[in-house]
């Protein structure tokens, strides 16, 4: 019996906000994650959590929207956008439940590679470099890389900057789209994928990042991205 085949197959890279994935995607149940996301492949079927399946070859997936891959592509892009990291128009699309919103007009490439899913990113972000916002969350961000892979406390980073807890987390809030703490989750995952790029064993990015163990990552990224990271680790080859 010929073995399945594994949901992910490709590459994968991680830059500086972003997640870039190229190859093979599969099929994955209904799950949100804080990024947007940007898919690129033939014949897709996407689901939002109303069930109504749409078939579209480019979506926009909003930040923290239920969605499902019901068809999958042999040859597709993918890229996780941190909302707290890049602007652009694209970006700021009212969440709605149903993917018949996620369609977005593109120049889909022939060349399914790295610059090419680059060059689409830029075109939804709107060309935009990463965002300044205020200057206050921008020493915020960098206190809470440096905090990890111990707690982060509001308090303390609050502290750091010199703002009040609820100054804090309405800059937050307001100006990267995420509350404190589903951001400081999201950049525990970032810094365990970084780890897991560099050859990390499971274990061990999982502590690198703060989570508690390895069973504790993997529900945190099968809750985010769907799957499990042993299908990433597995699946994939990580460019540098």
């Amino acid at each position: 019996m010929p073995l399945p085949t594994p949901r992910w197959r490709g590459w994968v890279t991680i830059k500086p906000g972003r997640l870039y994935y190229g190859g093979h995607i599969g099929a994955g149940s209904l799950h949100s994650h804080h990024a947007v996301q940007l898919l690129i492949g033939d014949d897709l079927i996407l689901a939002g959590a109303d069930g109504a399946e749409h078939a579209m070859t480019a979506a926009l997936i909003p930040a923290n929207t239920p969605h499902a891959i019901v068809r999958g592509s042999a040859d597709a892009l993918l890229a996780l956008i941190d909302p707290a990291a890049h602007a652009g128009p694209a970006l700021d699309r009212t969440r709605t439940g149903s993917a018949a919103a996620w369609h977005i007009d593109l120049d889909v490439p022939a060349q399914r590679d790295l610059p090419s899913l680059h060059a689409l990113v830029t075109t939804v972000t709107g060309a935009a470099p990463p965002r300044p916002g205020h200057p206050v969350l921008t020493e915020a961000a960098q206190i809470i890389e440096r905090m990890l892979p111990a707690q982060v406390r509001l308090g303390d980073v609050a502290t750091g900057v010199h703002l009040s807890e609820s100054r804090l987390s309405h800059l937050f809030t307001g100006e990267f789209g995420l509350p404190f703490r589903p951001y400081v989750l999201w950049a525990r995952l970032r810094a365990a994928l970084a780890a897991l790029s560099e050859g990390a064993s499971l274990t061990e990015a999982a502590h690198t990042a703060g989570f508690a163990d390895a069973a504790h990552l993997t529900r945190t990224v099968r809750r985010m991205m769907g799957d499990a990271p042993s299908a990433l680790a597995d699946g994939v080859r990580w460019l540098s």
